[in-house]
Parts: C-alpha cells; structure tokens; sequence
C-alpha cells in the first residue's frame, strides 16, 4: 500500500469586522440569555468551534465555500474537506478555537468590549423576529492547523485558496457583514 503524503498548515483567522454569535440552543423554542449565545470553555473562554470551520468550508445546506465558490465541483471539492482535512485548534482544545484580541489575550465572558446588538430580523413572510446578539470588535482572531491526506478530490493549494475564500463570507452569524477575516499562514 503507497503512503499517503500529508502536509501541516497553520494559519491565523484575523477578524477585519466584528464577530457576531447566535448559537443554537437545541431546539426552536428555546431562548437563550444574550450571553450564551457564545461558545465557552468551563472556564468563561469564549471559543469557535472547529466543526462551525468545516460548515464554513463545506456545507451543502448553507451558502458554504464549496457552495458559493466552486460550481459543479462543489460536491467534490466538499467532500475532499470532510474527508482528507483534519482541522485542529491551537491550544489546550484541538475541537475549539479560542477567540483572542489582536494583542493574543483571550477573550472571556466578562469582557468589557462585547457589545450586545438589538435588531429585528425579518423570517419568512416579512414577520419581525426581534433579536439580541453579542458581538466582538474588529481584530479578534482565532489559530488553527489543518493537515491535509493527499487525493484526487482536494489539493493543499485548493484548501488554502478556500480557507481564504471563508473570509470573504465569514464566520458566526449574521455573516458576511459580520465575521470577515484575512489569513495569516505560517
């Protein structure tokens, strides 16, 4: 059997506008208080989840990479991510990446820089759904490293130009005005 190459990438998601998050909370009924609706660690670090970078990437039923960028070959090219990417956060948790400041200091629950965003999002037939969202300033940024298996669906250089390509449609929610970010790779 021929060995497999892999190749290590290492990059930094520099945040050019404002993160929003909405996290889900397991069902449609439940509302939850403004300050969860960011992912945390136990102990108040407010984190990304690793899989919510595979959905920016890959996702059939939302406006993914693959979707928005890459046609026909999008089905491919998705699959490619989900199977041949590893993709691992920085850190004491490789399936959450903990959101820093531009200085690298971690955010937490307590910051005094998270703003709360009240707005009423239009659902279907135009029924107003108030909301409230928190929301980190421009320069957050997040580190990640994604190993790639050599195939004949992806290739190292797609997967960095689609990486790239996240920032334009960005990540959390109310993207892309929110969540935009530039990558920074070692």
């Amino acid at each position: 059997m021929k060995d497999t190459k892999t190749t290590t990438l290492t990059a930094t998601l520099r945040g050019i506008r404002p993160i929003m998050f909405d996290r889900y909370a397991g069902d449609n009924k439940t509302k939850l208080p403004v300050m969860e609706k960011f992912y945390t660690t136990p102990s108040g670090h407010l984190v990304i989840p690793v899989l919510n970078l595979y959905s920016l990437l890959a996702a059939q039923n939302t406006p993914s990479v693959a979707k928005r960028f890459y046609g026909k070959q999008a089905r491919d090219v998705a699959l490619g991510v989900m199977s041949f990417v590893s993709i691992e956060a920085t850190g004491e948790d490789p399936l959450n990446a903990q959101i820093l400041d531009a200085e690298g200091t971690p955010y937490t629950i307590q910051d005094p820089r998270i703003e709360i965003l009240q707005h009423v999002a239009r659902v279907k037939d135009g029924v107003p759904n108030p909301k409230e969202r928190p929301m980190l300033p421009t320069g957050w940024q997040i580190k990640i490293q994604l190993t790639h298996q050599e195939n004949p669906l992806l290739t190292t250089a797609c997967l960095q130009t689609m990486l790239d390509q996240g920032g334009i449609l960005g990540l959390g929610t109310f993207r892309p005005i929110f969540g935009r970010y530039t990558v920074e790779w070692k």
